[in-house]
């Protein structure tokens, strides 16, 4: 959609716009899927992996990074979602 934020007039309204606005699951899964694996490819000297098939490299790391800081300050339990896919390896 290309918004970044939104205003509310009532704290009722936050939720709503978060669910609207925010990450959804499958996108905050594929970004931690993608921080954990880089992490281990960046301790192993590598610049550029794939996974599900599809190169990743900094660009798209930093596109993860940032969809995962949107998802922790949207209520996200980011640190759970790391332990979940803490096993990720790059491809």
């Amino acid at each position: 959609m290309g918004f970044n934020g939104k205003q509310c007039i009532h704290p009722s309204q936050v939720e709503i716009v978060q669910r609207v606005y925010g990450p959804g699951e499958e996108e905050v899964n594929w970004a931690c899927r993608v921080v954990v694996a880089d992490e281990k490819a960046d301790g192993a000297g590598r610049g550029a992996w794939t996974l599900d098939g599809k190169m990743i490299d900094a660009p798209v790391s930093g596109k993860a990074r940032a969809i995962l800081k949107k998802a922790e300050a949207a209520g996200w339990d980011v640190a759970g979602l790391r332990n979940k896919w803490k096993d990720q390896e790059p491809e």
